[in-house]
């Protein structure tokens, strides 16, 4: 899925002592905290991303029978070599 262009402009509303120590940690690193937390939001969207393909894999992984890759290796190995790899 393409990414949409442009930015939007949201408002949240954060603890106190989140929002202070969320100020300082974006000045210690030298970003605004808009920045910081697209940086954050940005990890925790692709955590989640990572977990399901992991998830996705462990569940296919399961079904030996579904995960035989080995009817695809001539094909590859002809890809690899560049050309007929007929033997």
């Amino acid at each position: 899925m393409a990414a949409p262009s442009g930015t939007n402009t949201i408002s949240i509303r954060l603890p106190a002592d989140i929002c202070h120590s969320s100020r300082e940690l974006a000045k210690r690193r030298g970003i605004s905290l808009s920045a910081l937390v697209q940086e954050s939001l940005k990890a925790a969207v692709d955590e989640e991303e990572d977990q399901r393909f992991y998830d996705s894999f462990t569940l296919l992984g399961q079904d030996m029978e579904m995960s035989d890759v080995e009817y695809a290796l001539p094909a590859q190995r002809e890809v690899m070599l560049g050309g007929d790899s007929q033997e």
